[in-house]
Formats: structure tokens, sequence, C-alpha cells
């Protein structure tokens, strides 16, 4: 029986060119993704895009403030995503600042303004008073007392300041509530005072200011500046009169006088 051979179209040969050109192309496209590949592995590997951060505290620049750079170093540790909302409120958390200012310049360079807390005044043993009346507690031990360099304090060099920045400072103690209104009344009353320094202003339910000549007034919880005013009359009075014996406590709570006691 015979057999029917199908015939098949014969595909012909693609030229060589093609192929060559094929090939070309892949070769380009192999290159070029090792090329990215690299170039990744260059950048990744070099401190080309690693965050620049420019500092000015106080209205001084800095080019490089250790402790701050160390305290943000978590937020900055990708040099592909600066948050800057993230590194603002970082800083706030910073005892010793008062306010935050981050401003991108370029994608990796960034400026920082820092306004840091200022100290008025000692808060009893447990922070600080601003010149704003702000009151802050950094991570500290303080005493109320005068410190020296002997006292123990944190060696935590974010926390601490210079201990010359507040050895000289009046102590108060009052209400955490009215801190603005007892430091504006403290520089009423010193005003009032100058030259002689209080030293520590105590504010429960009455007022009472030990000062630096040796001398404690009682003003008592109303008509505070009038009495103020009328102790130093009767202070420099009593000075004249007994001038080795003019230290003591004075009394000015009664209503058209004083009483004054010495000190044991």
């Amino acid at each position: 029986m015979a057999r029917f051979k199908q015939n098949q179209i014969k595909q012909p040969k693609k030229p060589f060119t093609y192929v060559l050109n094929k090939l070309f192309k892949i070769v380009i496209y192999l290159l070029l993704v090792s090329s990215i590949a690299y170039l990744i592995y260059i950048i990744e590997d070099s401190k080309l895009l690693n965050p620049e951060i420019s500092w000015k505290i106080n209205g001084e620049l800095k080019t490089q403030v250790y402790e701050y750079d160390e305290f943000i170093k978590p937020l900055i540790s990708n040099k592909y995503v600066l948050n800057l909302s993230q590194i603002k409120n970082k800083l706030k958390e910073h005892p010793w600042i008062s306010s935050v200012e981050v401003e991108r310049i370029f994608w990796n360079k960034v400026k920082i303004e820092l306004v840091m807390h200022d100290i008025a005044m000692r808060f009893g043993s447990e922070g600080f008073i601003s010149s704003k009346g702000e009151l802050f507690k950094p991570n500290l031990t303080i005493y109320s007392e005068i410190l020296s360099e002997g006292n123990k304090y944190s060696q935590n060099t974010l926390l601490k300041p210079k201990l010359a920045t507040y050895l000289d400072k009046p102590v108060g103690l009052a209400s955490e509530l009215e801190v603005k209104k007892f430091y504006s009344d403290f520089k009423s009353y010193q005003s009032i005072l100058e030259p002689v320094k209080i030293i520590l202003f105590e504010r429960a339910s009455i007022d009472e200011l030990t000062l630096s000549n040796n001398v404690k007034v009682i003003l008592g919880h109303q008509k505070q500046i009038h009495r103020l005013e009328l102790f130093i009359k009767s202070f420099e009075a009593l000075k004249n009169d007994k001038p080795n014996r003019a230290g003591g406590i004075f009394d000015m709570r009664y209503p058209d006088g004083f009483a004054f006691s010495y000190w044991p």
C-alpha cells in the first residue's frame, strides 16, 4: 500500500547577523543589570548619602555636637529615609532643650536649631525653673542645699549640666501647678530687694524668703509687696540701731508692724 508523505515547509535559517544582534542585546542587558547592582552596592557601602546635620544652638552654629547626634542616632541610621517630624519630637524629649526647629536643606542635609533651657532657679531637689518660668526636670540627683564638687550627681552627659551653671541659683519650693506665677512673684520680690539676693523662696500656705544677708522674711499669703517694702524700711532702721545683730526672722503678717526674733 502506498504511503503519502506530508510535505513540511522548511524553516529558513536565521541570518548570522540576527543571532549576533540578539546576543549583543542580552549582553548589554546583563551589563546594565550588573552596573545597577554595583552602583547600589557602592552607594550603600559609601558615606556619600549619609545624613549631614548642621546644628545651631542658642544662635551659635555648631558643625558637630556629639551628644545630640547620639541622642537621635536611631532616627538617622537609615540614609534613605529621614523623618524630620520624628527627629523633632525626639529632641523635644531631651531634658535641656526648650524648643526645636528642623529644616531639610537637601535630601540628606538637615539643619536643626535648638534653644536650650537656661537656669533661673532650682526647683527643690526635683529640677529647675527657666527664665521663662518653665519647670523642667532632668534625670539628676540635685540637693536643695548649696551644691559642692563633692556631691553626687548623674554621670550621664546628656542630662548633666555643668555644676557652675546652677551652684549659685536660688532655690524655690512650691506647687508645680503654679510655677509660672511663683517665678513671676520671685522676680518681683527680687527687684524690690536688690542688691540683696533671695537664696530660698518657699510657698506653701504662706510666702517665706531666706535672704543672702542671713535674714528670713515671712510675708504671709496676701499684701506681700506692701509687706516686703515695709520689711526693707524696718530692716534698715534695725540695722542702723543695732548693726551687729540685724540678722534674724522678720514676721511681716501683722496689720501695723512686724515681729522680729534673732536667730537662736
